[in-house]
This record gives structure tokens, sequence and C-alpha cells, in this order.
């Protein structure tokens, strides 16, 4: 039977409306498998510990990111390979730091003004590193003001100034704030702070003298980024019950002394704020954080803990 010119028509509509449709259906496909090329990264496990966990950890991480079509395989023994769509190698890695979290109170603050002082008593005990410094740590030994520091004579305060990381974290803490000639650098690359002791760390140029931490990442039960009602991406923290106890202890305490609390991750201070009223809820987290910086950030605190090995990036 032929076909009149209108059926003929009608098919052929029909069959663009169904192509039309096919080829939604592709874009839509397509568009819930990821956006953008496959970013891939491996790192190495550094230290013992439970691989497979790592993994675990890394995923439940990628995933708190909103990454798209995250994955994380094992390859040989000591290997993980991380990759997802929509995101970049630096955020990859940053997903990758151990996730330790601090919350320290600010004790003291030196900003080369001269006006530091501290109540930290003198050192009990010397360090190997003395005995390389000789006169030169005797005399750091005894300042208790940053103006004293500052007047020590130059070639006692050079000697500080080549000293390494790890040879630096084993000074006394009120020698690591003082002594102008240890730099932001120098404390940055430190070992892993001991959540018992005193730290020395620095929010931007300015060297922060910080208690042992009081709260860490295991009192969090979750974590999340959003805007905050000015516009900006915030991350805010929940506590388990009592972390949440001592976090508003701490908060009280701080408010009290018209002091700040110090956030550190992985040894870098986030914030350092000045609070402003006892905190019975919620922590949150403010910053110039762009949307990536602060998912990232969230997934790092909510992403089930500190991994529990070291990896680096090869």
């Amino acid at each position: 039977m032929a076909l009149r010119g209108r059926q003929v028509l009608v098919l052929v509509a029909v069959a663009v409306a169904v192509l039309a449709l096919a080829v939604t259906g592709i874009v839509l496909v397509l568009s819930r498998v990821g956006a953008g090329p496959a970013v891939s990264l491996t790192v190495t496990a550094s230290t013992p510990g439970d691989l497979e966990a790592t993994r675990s950890l890394l995923l439940a991480r990628m995933k708190a990111a909103k990454l798209d079509d995250p994955s994380v395989t094992r390859s040989g023994e000591r290997d993980l390979v991380l990759t997802a769509r929509g995101t970049t190698a630096a955020q990859l890695r940053a997903l990758t730091a151990p996730g330790r979290l601090h919350l320290r109170r600010v004790t003291a603050a030196a900003d080369g003004s001269g006006t530091a002082t501290t109540t930290l008593p003198a050192p009990t005990s010397t360090p190997p590193v003395a005995a390389r410094l000789g006169d030169a740590y005797v005399a750091a030994a005894a300042v208790t003001t940053e103006q004293e520091a500052q007047a020590l004579p130059a070639p006692v305060r050079a000697a500080f100034a080549g000293l390494s990381p790890q040879d630096v974290a084993t000074l006394p803490a009120r020698m690591r704030l003082l002594i102008p000639e240890i730099r932001c650098e120098q404390l940055a690359a430190r070992p892993a702070d001991v959540p018992g002791e005193p730290v020395v760390a620095c929010d931007g140029a300015v060297k922060l003298l910080l208690d042992p931490a009081t709260v860490t990442g295991a009192d969090l039960s979750a974590a999340s980024a959003g805007r905050s009602d000015q516009g900006g991406w915030v991350v805010t923290a929940a506590f388990k019950p009592d972390g949440q106890t001592r976090f508003t202890n701490l908060s009280k305490e701080v408010y009290a002394a018209q002091g700040r609390i110090a956030i550190v991750l992985d040894n870098a201070v986030v914030s350092a704020p000045q609070v402003a009223a006892v905190i019975p809820g919620d922590m949150q987290i403010s910053g110039s954080f762009t949307e990536p910086a602060a998912r990232t950030l969230a997934a790092q605190l909510n992403g089930g803990g500190e991994l529990p090995v070291t990896l680096t990036v090869t």
C-alpha cells in the first residue's frame, strides 16, 4: 500500500522525535557518569598500617567531597590509585592528607612587634641539638619575651636559622615562639604534632603558642560544607556527646579569657577565631574558602577520621 505525503511526513516526524529522545537519553546517561575527563593520582603508603582501611576511608572522603565516579583501587602491596571526574590532582592530593584535627587554645602570639610574652617555664631537659648550638642555646633558653629575643646578639640568633624542621621541633616551645630566626617555614614542616604537648604553629606570618589539644578529630560525628548567611563557604562540624562536652568547656574557658581557639589540621592552622560566646553546639569553620576547598575540608573531617597510614604521592 502506497503511503500518502502526509503519512510520510508524520513518520519522519516520529522518527526524529525518537532519535531526539535517544540522544537526550545518551546525554543524561553521560551526565550521570560524570563531567570532564577522569583524573587519577597514585599514592604509596610510607608507614605500616591497614591499607584496606585506608582505601575505604579515602573512598568515603571522595564521596563526601561529591566527586563524580570516585574509585580507589589497590596496586601492588603499598600503592593506591584514586580516580574521579570533576576534580583536580590538587584536590585528590588534599584528600590523601592524614586528616589529623586538633583544637587548641592560643596562649601567645609573636608577630615581630616585640610584644609577645609567655608564662611557660624554663626548659627542664636539653635536646640533642643544644650541643651543636652551644652558647646560642644557653642564651636563647633564658629569654622570656619577644623583645629580649630580638635583643640577642646577631650570631646567637643566626645559629637557629639553619636548623632543620626536625631539630626545631625538639626545641622548647618558648624558644620556638620567641626566637625570630625560627621561621614559619621550619615550623610548618615539623613532624606530626602530639595532642598532649604544646606546639608552635603559624597563622599566616604570625607564630602562635598553642596549648595541648583538648578536642581532636575523634570527637567529631559529622561535618558538612555549605554557605553561611553572608554567602561565603563554611564547614560545620558536629560532635559526639563526650566531644561536645569537651568543646563547650573549651569555649567557656577561652571566652572567659577573651581568647582564641586554633583549629589545626595536619599541623596547619586552618583558622584561629576569637571566641565571642560559649558554644553549646556545632563548630563552624570559616575562612576564604572556595567551594572545592570547603568540600575537601569537610570530607577530611567527615570521611571516617584520620588515615591509619601516611601516604606520599608517587
